[in-house]
């Protein structure tokens, strides 16, 4: 049973109404802001997974769209721009994401997550490090059509 008004709800006149049957939600997502703006003009590029960060973050789950219902979480993912009219600015999308199915896994397991995505029963994964180690769940989507950027977020850290 739902206790409170959502953030959602309360702003029905900017946020329309989320689809429960596709378990569609809002979260994160952290990038470089001109990262974001070629999210917001051309959509998610899900071959890019992974490939915007020295280390790979974003990978841990294999290759696909990194999202979490913590900001926190998202802006650990979010780099700055060195130079250009970004200097020093860090971007989060807010974007609406349709889930489906979601397969549950408390650390990182590519064969068994690819040999769920392959049933068809599961359509995201939901990588729950809260659970695990007591950080952040993040939510991963491998096809660019289960999630829209809704909204950019820019930002300078303090």
């Amino acid at each position: 049973m739902k206790t409170g008004i959502t953030a959602v709800e309360a702003n029905s006149n900017i946020f329309e109404p989320q689809d429960d049957q596709m378990n569609e939600i809002y979260l994160w997502h952290g990038t470089a802001p001109r990262a974001a703006l070629s999210i917001a003009q051309e959509d998610f590029n899900i071959k890019l997974a992974g490939a915007s960060t020295k280390d790979h973050a974003g990978s841990m789950y294999g290759d696909g769209t990194y999202l979490a219902e913590s900001i926190t979480k998202a802006d650990e993912y979010a780099q700055d721009d060195p130079t250009g009219l970004f200097a020093g600015k860090y971007a989060l999308l807010l974007c609406r994401v349709l889930l489906g199915s979601t397969f549950r896994v408390t650390d990182s397991n590519i064969p068994a997550i690819e040999a769920a995505l392959a049933t068809g029963h599961y359509q995201s994964v939901l990588g729950d490090r809260e659970a695990a180690v007591g950080t952040y769940r993040e939510f991963i989507v491998y096809d660019h059509y289960q999630v829209y950027p809704h909204f950019i977020v820019w930002y300078t850290r303090l």
